[in-house]
């Protein structure tokens, strides 16, 4: 479960001109998986709540996913946004597909709007749909 959660936090830069929030939140999540599978933890961190940030051993913990999923591959299933003006939440269901694994997971990636940006707070196993 700690590889596929580590999966999630995979992100690189995400376009900051994407018309909707459920728009730059599939790119956040892009830009994760973009990150994840280039081994760039810097690219994948930035796109972390701050909460997430202060994890005891994220990076190497990150790392060791890495090593263990291969690369993965993302299947965006719904971006469910709620709140309103500087208090914004959101909710994407994710399918991941790691190369080393044979099993697929779903995760439900919670997403909090931190200034202008969408960052990534918490990975729950997700609802199938």
């Amino acid at each position: 479960m700690l590889v596929i959660v580590t999966s999630l936090v995979l992100i690189s830069s995400a376009p900051a001109s994407a018309a909707t929030d459920e728009d730059q939140v599939r790119a956040v999540l892009n830009g994760m998986n973009g990150s994840y599978n280039s081994s760039d933890f810097k690219g994948f961190a930035s796109h972390l709540c701050a909460d997430m940030l202060k994890a005891a051993g994220l990076e190497t913990s990150w790392y060791a996913s890495r090593k263990s999923d291969g690369t993965t591959q993302i299947t965006i299933n719904s971006v469910e946004v709620e709140g309103v003006s500087d208090i914004r939440r959101a909710v994407a269901n994710v399918r991941f597909d790691a190369a080393n694994h044979a099993d697929t997971k779903t995760l439900d990636v919670e997403f909090l709007r931190e200034g202008a940006e969408w960052k990534a707070c918490r990975y729950d196993v997700g609802r199938y749909i």
